[in-house]
């Protein structure tokens, strides 16, 4: 009796255990780390701008120069934040006037390419791209700051 039952058992336990095992595993697998934007941190030069204030003339060294300083925190998630300090001197060559454009204030960047900056002179939205050592800041919004910055860093 005992070696019937016993054998009755043992196929009921092995059964049990195989299901309990998984083979048949439903849980879905760890979804992908999250990506931060890249690291903006460095000091550029001005390439070229262009844009509302240029009256969408394209300008560039030696009538336009500057530089840009950016300090990013590392990334939370998908997006970053830091310190920023701009500057841009543009000389008219007819008569040889000077404008400068300073500011300093903080910028959020995103890994969908969004860009943020609040300065002391003005707060901008738009969009980023860095390509090797080359960064561009295209400002969308507001309407009278609309223009596209291009920066190499240093």
């Amino acid at each position: 009796m005992k070696k019937r039952l016993f054998a009755l058992l043992v196929p009921v336990v092995v059964a049990t255990l195989v299901a309990g095992c998984g083979g048949d595993d439903t849980m879905e697998p760890e979804p992908p780390a999250v990506q931060p934007p890249p690291n903006l941190s460095g000091t550029y030069s001005l390439v070229s701008l262009s844009g509302v204030i240029t009256g969408g003339v394209t300008l560039a060294p030696p009538i336009a120069v500057g530089t840009f300083t950016l300090t990013q925190n590392p990334a939370s998630g998908d997006s970053a934040s830091g310190s920023l300090s701009l500057s841009i001197t543009v000389t008219n060559p007819l008569d040889g006037s000077v404008f400068n454009l300073e500011d300093q204030g903080t910028f959020t960047v995103r890994t969908d390419g969004s860009w943020e900056q609040t300065g002391q002179q003005q707060q901008a939205l738009g969009t980023f791209t860095l390509a090797g050592n080359v960064l561009t800041v295209t400002v969308t919004e507001p309407a009278t700051a609309v223009s596209t910055t291009v920066w190499q860093r240093q």
